[in-house]
Parts: C-alpha cells; sequence; structure tokens
C-alpha cells in the first residue's frame, strides 16, 4: 500500500503508485516521495 500524506494531516492509501499519483493530480497537485512508499500531497502555485 501508498500512502499520501496532506499538509492538513490527512492520509490516504492507495493500492498502487499510479492510483496515488493520479489522485494527487486530479486534486490540483503532486506527489513528492518522503519515505518508503510514503508521499507527501504538495499543491501546485
Amino acid at each position: 500500500m501508498y500512502q499520501l500524506n496532506f499538509p492538513n494531516g490527512n492520509v490516504q492509501t492507495y493500492s498502487t503508485l499510479n492510483d496515488l499519483a493520479r489522485a494527487a493530480q486530479l486534486m490540483g497537485g503532486d506527489c513528492k516521495l518522503i519515505g518508503n512508499k510514503t508521499y507527501v500531497f504538495v499543491p501546485k502555485k
């Protein structure tokens, strides 16, 4: 499982990296690797 952390403290998990990246893109941002299968959401400016 891949974990996406948001600046507000929310966490979502995804079964594939592709699902995680697509969700981040649909929310208007990107994802950045911060650990083993753990990503942080980076909003686009």
